[in-house]
């Protein structure tokens, strides 16, 4: 049966009790005890939290669990397949390596069930650091001291590391090759890049992402030689924590693979985005530029030659998101409310600014005269 747009939480709870008890033939009643249903599509993925019951083998079994949908209409990136992109390299990451992960459960390729390609991971307990508002002016980050917090930054960079050096071929992630866009390093990444421009803007000019793909054609290292395991959406707010422990490493959606440097340059621009960019001080005790950079080489064994490139491909990937954020945010509430959302946001500005170019001030609003 399916279940799209506002959802009816009693639905939807006989539609998950009916689907988990085809999943567990040897359970018993499958109860759903609480359930946490969103009212609107994510433009990422959609997010449901339950508590679940059932017998089996004469025990009874309580499971805190997520699910993650795949939304049917707002889509951030022109590829996007959930259960390859997420629950199973999820599922592989711990069944083969020591990225710690949630435990994955269920997957349903069949739309008709939920409305959308869906997964179940158990749920974690721990705390994630905030975006909105950044963890950099608030949360529990903020609250620690500085040496705690020190502790904290290195493990969640040797966490960041530790996923470039998963054997992603003995993980069985072989599907991660696009090789639809090309052979495996730079010549596929600009392949897929190409593609996420045309499904971005359409046909359409950019004030920022013209010029700065145009560098970043121009400069692509030559890289080929580092073929790794990519988490993509590398930051603080997709991990976990126990303390300072890392206890989950989540959304891998924009997973993939080459050079893992790009995680790197990811993970530091998105520093930058929510220290700079939101006018706060980098914390004490957390790791600045510099310092990340020195942990990532002497944990990786060898240096980040081309982390500059890789700050400012972030940046541009980043714009193209925000282009498709202003995409949706239009279907939403009309071009008005955008304004240039698209092209003068922070992320944009800031991109302009590594690589070195102006950028022209935005049109000026057209004032319509609503006189009698």
């Amino acid at each position: 049966m399916p279940v799209a747009g506002q959802r009816d939480p009693a639905q939807v709870k006989v539609v998950l009790e009916q689907w988990m008890a085809s999943k567990m033939p040897e359970a018993t009643d499958v109860e759903i005890t609480d359930l946490v249903v969103p009212q609107s599509s994510g433009f990422s993925n959609e997010t449901f939290l339950l508590d679940a019951r059932w017998n089996e083998g004469g025990q009874t079994v309580d499971a805190r669990l997520v699910l993650r949908s795949q939304p049917e209409l707002h889509h951030l990136f022109p590829e996007i397949d959930i259960i390859a992109q997420q629950y199973t390299v999820m599922r592989q990451l711990g069944l083969h390596t020591d990225v710690p992960v949630p435990n994955t459960r269920w997957a349903e390729p069949d739309p008709s069930v939920l409305g959308g390609t869906f997964f179940v991971m158990d749920r974690l307990d721990g705390l994630v650091p905030g975006d909105s508002p950044p963890y950099t002016q608030e949360g529990f980050v903020f609250d620690m001291d500085e040496a705690t917090r020190r502790e904290w930054h290195t493990n969640a960079i040797a966490a960041l590391v530790s996923v470039g050096q998963v054997d992603w071929r003995a993980a069985g992630l072989e599907h991660l090759d696009r090789s639809h866009h090309g052979p495996l390093g730079p010549e596929q990444w600009k392949s897929y890049f190409r593609t996420y421009i045309d499904f971005a803007l359409k046909g359409e000019e950019h004030c920022v992402i013209d010029p700065a793909w145009a560098w970043l054609e121009a400069n692509w290292p030559d890289d080929g030689e580092f073929i790794e395991l990519c988490w993509g959406d590398a930051r603080p707010g997709n991990q976990m924590f126990d303390g300072t422990k890392v206890i989950g490493v989540f959304d891998w959606e924009m997973v993939s693979l080459g050079n893992s440097e790009s995680d790197l340059g990811w993970w530091l621009f998105l520093q930058d985005y929510l220290t700079t960019g939101v006018e706060a001080e980098l914390l004490p005790g957390m790791l600045d530029r510099d310092e990340t950079i020195a942990l990532w080489e002497q944990l990786k064994g060898r240096p980040a030659s081309n982390v500059d490139f890789y700050e400012r491909l972030a940046g541009f990937q980043f714009s193209l998101v925000m282009v498709r954020l202003a995409t949706m945010y239009t279907m939403e509430h009309g071009a008005e409310a955008v304004g240039p959302m698209a092209t003068h946001n922070p992320v944009s500005l800031r991109t302009a600014e590594l690589i070195g170019f102006e950028v022209p001030p935005p049109p000026t609003p057209v004032v319509r005269n609503h006189g009698a």
